[in-house]
């Protein structure tokens, strides 16, 4: 794909060194009931997991800004294995709250770090491309992620799966750390002045705002499909839907990255935003798991596509002094949006069934939509837009 070696090792090992951020939800939910006997404190514990980062996420991209990746990515990454590692053996469920929350705060920020990096090493003209690429690298993440916690939960148990995915992470974050440049950008990652990203470009808000609104539609969906199969009386189909989701996704994203070689713009983000709405509109519609496999995967197509154009005009849009500071400001409103999805998916589910709150997923990629439209002319401030 001609990428240069070091911005691929940068994709590969930041998605590596993510895995244990990825599945940590998952694995603090069974881990705490599985150590504290209680699903109350596990759900309290995830949360609190979650919430963490959402806090610490602009901090950290701050911190790399001002004392540089390697640094923060370290320090950040032990105190990460540490809390985690603390988990394994906590039976309190009150002292397993406040690990959790310790866990979120000090998440090393790789997928910041990594996404922030990728302008400093390619051309601007390979932009479009390497952000494809990881793009392809974060959906490969959540296919295969949840199937080594299968396995590795039938092997050791949630302890020993936790462990496992630490040990891999750790390596890989270590690995990462190695490759950075020493002085990542022009002016070494340090910012001229003391503004923030959030004083950036208008287009990094307009980013940033509508996609609280498609990690609302995520959240959702994460509720919605165990809810789906669960209804349609096959529980064990949910597993199968997110699998063939996630599949559709990774064959847009590779379909983008062997395709597309101009700089992505406004009309291409407002373009694919559509499409993730216009396709979501069938999701109420399935009553049999094979309809909703071919609902979803529909559904997928555009998504890769979708966030690898998100972090593209992210990198456009903001100076590189502030592009990881950036990138944190996008991960928190994600978990501010999957939180508001997925409670609104549960209640929803309850008072009206499955079906119609399926409804809450093109609701709110029209909202995520309308906000973007209203502000595209700040779109046309990114570099490249078209």
């Amino acid at each position: 794909m001609n990428l240069p070696g070091r911005a691929l090792a940068v994709i590969g090992l930041a998605n590596l060194a993510q895995l244990p951020v990825a599945m940590r939800q998952l694995l603090v939910v069974l881990l705490g009931h599985h150590n504290t006997g209680s699903f109350a404190a596990a759900g309290a514990a995830s949360a609190a997991c979650g919430l963490g980062l959402a806090v610490s996420a602009p901090v950290a991209g701050r911190l790399m800004a001002r004392l540089g990746h390697r640094p923060v990515l370290l320090v950040l990454g032990a105190a990460h294995l540490a809390a985690l590692l603390g988990l394994t053996v906590t039976r309190d469920a009150l002292a397993f709250g406040v690990l959790a929350a310790v866990a979120g705060l000090a998440t090393p920020p790789v997928l910041a770090s990594g996404r922030a990096l990728l302008p400093v090493l390619v051309p601007g003209d390979a932009l479009t491309r390497v952000y494809a690429v990881n793009a392809i690298g974060q959906e490969l993440l959540y296919i295969g992620g949840p199937l080594a916690v299968t396995l590795s939960l039938a092997v050791s148990g949630p302890a020993g799966a936790l462990l496992a995915f630490l040990a891999v992470g750790s390596a890989a974050l270590a690995a990462l750390a190695g490759v950075i440049p020493r002085r990542p950008g022009p002016a070494g990652e340090r910012p001229a002045g003391g503004d923030g990203a959030r004083r950036d470009l208008p287009a990094a808000r307009t980013i940033i705002g509508a996609h609280v609104g498609y990690m609302a539609c995520m959240g959702a969906m994460w509720v919605l499909l165990p809810a789906f199969a669960a209804t349609a009386g096959s529980p064990g189909a949910a597993g199968v839907l997110v699998t063939v989701w996630s599949v559709a996704s990774l064959a847009g994203g590779v379909l983008r990255a062997a395709t597309n070689r101009r700089p992505s713009g406004g009309a291409t983000y407002l373009t694919l935003l559509a499409a993730l709405a216009v396709t979501a509109v069938a999701l109420p519609l399935p009553g049999t798991v094979p309809r909703m496999a071919l609902a979803v995967a529909l559904f997928g197509l555009p998504l890769a596509s979708f966030l690898a154009v998100t972090d593209e005009l992210l990198a456009r849009a903001v100076p590189p002094p502030h592009t990881a500071e950036a990138y944190g400001w996008l991960q928190t409103a994600g978990q501010l949006g999957v939180a508001a999805g997925a409670s609104a998916a549960g209640q929803l589910s309850d008072r009206a069934g499955t079906a119609a709150a399926f409804v809450f997923v093109p609701a709110a990629l029209c909202a995520a939509l309308a906000f973007a439209a209203s502000r595209r002319r700040t779109l046309r401030l990114t570099a490249g837009s078209a």
